[in-house]
């Protein structure tokens, strides 16, 4: 373009790179050691701008932009990289467009801005020179079509690209992770509109011209003119008066429909409530929202869905479980099995969306399985029969909090909401209240109701947060809107507050040293000895305390083992009983008997000779069937001296030789009177008891 004019457009099919981008090739895009030896033979010592460049400039529309963007044509650049590759056996070529999408520019978009001529940039020329040269934005050339903007928005986007490929790669990273986040908080600000302009507490409207699509203005009008703009888009949101109905209609005439799904903790396949809840906003027509939205909330229908398979499982680890605590202001539970919950969900998205007057409940009890597929207005049927009723078919916006999370439960037991005849959109009350309140991290639906002056009762259940988060939209787009100098003024409280911390801290920290260090005779006193390890600790030590830990575990299960063959060998034999006992006859005196099988030399008077006759037949008919009692157990049984009124602490008798046996653990009384006499073989047996109990518990800790 030797003989082009400054200021002269661009032809639509010519590709640009951004001359920011292109001086930093060989730092951003080359990797390794062949950085260096293209930046020594192209670009370092003023090469770049010995080689001559064809410059042109385009205003970005950005709202940032302090200059225009200097770009130079995509062949020039190519001429580069073939002579790099030529001389240095490289294979360098323009960056991907996924990595760094604005690298490589086209304005083929109808009614776009096209760069437009500066000049040549050489060493005699340099940017800064060319730049003060530039036209003004609302330059234009006899005969030049006028610009759309509806091409804007999309412009802007490849803008920002450009921008960002003209910055350092940590610079880039920082500015890229920055709109990154931009994007999304303004997503959820977006979202709180929209939800607004649903309850007609916000007026839609059509866009307001761009200031930038006006003609012949200076770089200063357009800013003047842009700052017009906003106030004109804040004087349209005008404050609600709760005490009379909104002043905007219900835009897209929608039904609001709250999803809450809960699973058990230990296995979140598996599904254990489903709650429903919904608004028509036909039912809030000339009603007042009353403060905080009381009057809208009475609207909501609830239906909570408790699943029979899975009735069984509560959760009480991590949250506390409250499947049977529906609120009666809500209603009461349904009970449904797995096989019909897509089904049953499905309905509550189609005609009649829940309506109690036109619906057919599910059972109350659980037990009660009758089939609803075939009631004439049930909600099985009313899938089938309100399908291809469009007439009376509404827009719907699926509302949650977490919304995601549920979507992927409703999945998972084979209903896939997305797919909701009418469906328009989701609404996450954990985002919308994040944009009312200008914070990052998401509260939890508790929270959100107290900030809201909301009582929410057993949450958790999947009933009561249905309805709870429709109250919580209710109450988040009825909340007054901050104005931004109250915005301002908060934010400058919290920096406030944070350096007042920060101050407190260094305060502390430097008290703390003056403290330690306030003695500027003392030489440091005498040198401070190393403890020395102790050789139990060394892991290289064979017999280390875990080693040695490790050794007695063993020796203690094999000894074990040992002692439970030697006793099975002796019951083979005869020797002893299966409960541990010599085989001997009892012998009976006139005064006394000595239960020598047991206890030896302990008497029972004559009072108690009979009960101990009685107690010795029972436990050898327990001994060959021992019923509802269990089998026998290892140790020695006392639950036969509660039974007959004997004890360890009674003077009456003496414990029996045998009792009744349990598979639970006996329950022993140690505390015995010195008065009764007791033999040393009973007290061996129940050290013996305890010994066993130990070893049964886990053993030798490793």
């Amino acid at each position: 373009m030797s003989n082009s004019t400054v200021g002269q457009l661009a032809a639509k099919d010519q590709l640009f790179c951004p001359l920011q981008a292109v001086t930093k090739f060989p730092y951003k895009f080359v990797r390794g050691p062949d950085s260096d030896r293209v930046s020594k033979a192209y670009f370092a010592e003023g090469k770049f701008r010995a080689r001559g460049w064809t410059v042109f400039y385009i205003y970005t529309l950005l709202p940032c932009a302090t200059k225009p963007l200097l770009v130079v044509p995509a062949v020039e650049v190519e001429d580069l990289l073939f002579e790099i590759n030529s001389r240095l056996k490289l294979q360098l070529g323009f960056p991907h467009p996924t990595s760094e999408p604005g690298f490589l520019l086209n304005f083929l978009i109808e009614g776009s801005p096209r760069p437009r001529y500066l000049g040549r940039l050489t060493t005699e020329n340099d940017s800064e020179t060319m730049e003060s040269k530039i036209p003004g934005s609302n330059f234009k050339q006899d005969g030049e079509e006028e610009l759309d903007p509806r091409s804007f928005p999309a412009f802007r986007v490849k803008m920002e690209a450009a921008v960002q490929a003209g910055k350092n790669r940590s610079k880039a990273s920082k500015e890229k992770k920055k709109r990154e986040r931009i994007i999304i908080k303004g997503s959820w600000c977006a979202q709180l509109k929209r939800a607004r302009c649903y309850l007609g507490i916000r007026p839609r409207w059509s866009p307001l011209p761009d200031p930038h699509s006006i003609p012949n203005l200076s770089w200063e009008e357009e800013q003047k003119a842009m700052e017009e703009e906003e106030i004109a888009r804040a004087s349209r949101v005008r404050k609600i008066d709760v005490t009379k109905p909104v002043p905007n209609p219900f835009h897209e005439n929608v039904i609001f429909i709250s999803i809450d799904v809960e699973s058990y903790e230990r296995d979140r396949k598996a599904v254990t409530e489903i709650g429903v809840s919904t608004l028509d906003t036909n039912d809030l027509t000339d009603i007042p929202p009353g403060e905080g939205g009381v009057a809208w909330m009475k609207k909501i229908r609830s239906r909570h869905f408790r699943v029979r398979e899975t009735s069984h499982l509560v959760n009480s680890d991590f949250i506390t479980g409250c499947a049977d605590r529906f609120e009666k202001d809500f209603g009461t539970s349904e009970w449904i099995s797995i096989g019909e919950a897509p089904q049953v969900v499905a309905s509550c998205f189609k005609p009649p969306y829940s309506d109690p007057d036109l619906v057919d409940r599910f059972p109350e009890n659980p037990f009660d399985q009758t089939d609803h597929a075939s009631h004439s207005n049930g909600a099985l049927l009313s899938d089938l029969k309100n399908e291809d009723d469009t007439a009376s078919k509404r827009n719907i916006i699926l509302v949650g909090h977490d919304i995601k999370a549920d979507i992927d439960y409703l999945r998972g037991i084979g209903y896939d909401v997305s797919g909701a005849p009418g469906l328009l959109e989701a609404i996450d009350t954990a985002d919308i209240f994040r944009a009312l309140k200008h914070e990052h991290q998401p509260r939890n639906l508790g929270n959100i109701l107290v900030d809201l002056g909301l009582v929410g009762w057993n949450l958790h259940n999947a009933g009561n947060d249905a309805a709870y988060t429709l109250q919580a939209v209710i109450g988040t787009c009825l909340k007054s809107r901050q104005s931004r100098q109250e915005m301002a003024r908060e934010r400058d409280a919290r920096m406030e507050d944070v350096a007042e911390e920060a101050r407190q801290q260094v305060k502390q920290d430097g008290q703390e040293w003056s403290e330690a260090d306030n003695n500027d005779e003392d030489d440091g006193g005498q040198p401070v000895q190393l403890i020395k390890q102790d050789p139990a600790l060394n892991p290289r030590n064979g017999d280390s305390k875990v080693n040695r830990a490790e050794r007695l575990a063993r020796e203690n299960l094999a000894a074990k083992k040992q002692k439970e063959d030697e006793e099975a060998a002796k019951v083979a034999s005869g020797d002893i009983d299966a409960w541990g006992t010599k085989n001997e006859t009892t012998e009976w005196a006139d005064q006394g008997v000595v239960v020598s099988s047991n206890i030896e030399g302990t008497k029972l008077d004559n009072a108690t000779t009979a009960a101990v006759e009685d107690e010795r037949h029972s436990t050898s008919a327990s001994r060959a069937a021992p019923g509802d009692r269990g089998s026998v157990d290892s140790g020695f049984g006392l639950d036969g001296m509660q039974e007959h009124g004997v004890n360890e602490t009674s003077h009456a008798g003496v414990i029996p030789a045998t009792a009744s046996f349990s598979l639970q653990k006996p329950t022993v009384d140690k505390t015995i009177d010195e008065s009764v006499p007791v033999s040393t073989r009973l007290l061996d047996r129940l050290a013996m008891l305890d010994a066993m109990d130990d070893d049964e518990e886990g053993g030798v800790p490793l």
